[in-house]
């Protein structure tokens, strides 16, 4: 009976053992940790529109920024101005202007830049027009400004090589409007404050803006200044009109005013551009 005992005790302890051990070829897998509520999730970075790109731009006496609605593929563009030094030959106390245009799509790199010049007191003047009327949205910048008389640079949107292009004929127009209904762009150049002047039109033909007609007037002309019974200085008024024939400026009309006569009601009539003269 004790041998019986002891043969029982030791298989127990034999299969203990034996359970005791890792198995062969096998390995032990740790658990992967849980995700905690705490861990932070990365939001994807906010997609700026142009309104909210335009907002973080400085504007101030040295920097410029509006935006450009294209109507084309690219859409709403921004344009940057960075005023730099005055140029020493200026005499009118230019300054140099670099104007970038930006996709707010892709601000890595400007889709152009332009270097221009303006007088100090225009920095940061412009305007957004349609000036060639083919439905995209040019701008244009103030360069030059007198007492009545101002100046612009006009750059248009070229949707096929996907750019602003510089119309150099934009920037003899003074005080320049953009009519899309007889697709006219006229300009007025005041000479002094008797209402005399020059008076511009240009239309486009075959992408150019040209000028069509142009009337000037006049007063108190040195050589037109004649003395009455009285010996009182009259001052005579004049108009002369030029109409685009053959693809240059021709003198269609011309005449001077007595003493009594001014030139506003024959200027009203050259103004309608269906109008050419007496029958």
């Amino acid at each position: 009976m004790k041998i019986r005992y002891i043969l029982l005790a030791a298989a127990l302890a034999l299969l203990a053992g034996c359970r005791a051990e890792e198995p062969v070829g096998t390995t032990s897998v740790s658990p992967e940790p849980s995700p905690t509520a705490s861990e932070p999730v990365s939001a994807p970075p906010e997609e700026l529109t142009p309104e909210k790109l335009l907002a973080q731009q400085p504007i101030d006496e040295t920097h410029d920024a509006f935006l450009v609605n294209t109507g084309g593929k690219l859409g709403t563009l921004l344009v940057t101005a960075e005023k730099g030094e005055r140029i020493p030959e200026s005499e009118l106390g230019d300054f140099a202007v670099t104007l970038s245009v930006w996709n707010p799509r892709d601000m890595e790199a400007p889709l152009q830049t332009m270097e221009t010049e303006v007088e100090d007191w225009c920095f940061g003047c412009h305007e957004t027009v349609d000036a060639n009327f083919d439905g995209h949205m040019d701008f244009s910048v103030l360069y030059f400004m007198g007492n009545q008389p101002n100046y612009w640079y006009l750059w248009v949107w070229d949707e096929e090589a996907a750019q602003f292009a510089e119309v150099p004929e934009y920037t003899e127009i003074s005080s320049p409007r953009c009519n899309p209904e007889t697709e006219v762009i006229d300009g007025w150049a005041r000479n002094s404050g008797a209402g005399d002047g020059t008076t511009t039109f240009h239309r486009w033909e075959d992408g150019k803006l040209v000028c069509v007609r142009r009337i000037e007037t006049w007063w108190w002309e040195p050589e037109d200044t004649i003395l009455t019974e009285e010996e009182l200085t009259v001052f005579l008024y004049g108009i002369k009109v030029e109409d685009r024939i053959d693809g240059e400026l021709a003198q269609v009309y011309y005449k001077e005013f007595p003493p009594g006569e001014d030139f506003f009601d024959e200027r009203a009539k050259w103004e309608h551009l269906d109008y050419h003269g007496e029958n």
